[in-house]
């Protein structure tokens, strides 16, 4: 009985010292297409940036989750422009956007309440034609940010019970934390998302850029 506690104790250090830091994909998010958009799609095809690199860490207690937000940001927004542009696709980096009449950088702020910028960059000049931003806090009422509450507190008395597991037992509870955190802030990427389409929809800047288009393709259906 002794040797098979030591074997079962030993086998939950490998599992915890072999994945010690929790990561999570942002799910992308579907943005329904607002009444307030226009009622006709720019003739304009959008790269959106998806940088698969694109993560950020939120330390506790000497560890961390790691957020992938690639390619869940970029599908979200991709989701959020089919509304304004004839054609939105998702790339991995600049160079794959050059077939493209603009291409779409994000940036996302980790301040509270947090803020989303698009940049929109013809890429033949490298000149920025727009940029939009929009600011939201987590939503600390969204499904899932109280999941797991019960479990981590026996998870903790279990560790008071038997301290030798803590390492095991903290990654299950950072687990659940990533779980709860994402709960909250895939909601409040979409609505970033959601306000910043409307943004582009009625901006002059973009109407500009694709008024040649547009007067081609009015010439065209004349003809």
């Amino acid at each position: 009985m002794h040797g098979l506690a030591t074997t079962i104790f030993f086998g939950l250090v490998v599992l915890s010292t072999a994945s010690c830091t929790v990561h999570r994909e942002l799910a992308p998010q579907s943005i329904p297409r607002s009444a307030a958009l226009g009622t006709e799609r720019l003739p304009l095809t959008v790269a959106v940036i998806g940088d698969p690199n694109l993560t950020f860490e939120y330390p506790r207690y000497f560890k961390a989750f790691v957020e992938v937000l690639n390619p869940g940001l970029a599908q979200t927004l991709q989701s959020a422009f089919l509304g304004n542009f004839q054609n939105v696709n998702v790339v991995d980096a600049e160079r794959a956007a050059a077939g493209a009449d603009l291409f779409a950088s994000p940036t996302l702020t980790l301040t509270d309440p947090m803020k989303l910028t698009v940049t929109f960059v013809d890429p033949r000049s490298r000149t920025v034609v727009a940029e939009f931003s929009s600011e939201r806090s987590c939503d600390g009422s969204a499904p899932g940010v109280y999941a797991h509450i019960g479990t981590d507190l026996v998870l903790f008395a279990a560790v008071v019970v038997f301290p030798p597991a803590d390492s095991i037992v903290s990654h299950e509870i950072d687990k659940h934390t990533a779980d709860r955190f994402n709960a909250a802030f895939a909601p409040a990427i979409a609505r970033m998302a959601g306000d910043i389409a409307l943004k582009a929809s009625r901006d002059p800047h973009l109407q500009s850029f694709a008024r040649p288009r547009l007067q081609s393709v009015s010439a065209a259906s004349v003809l």
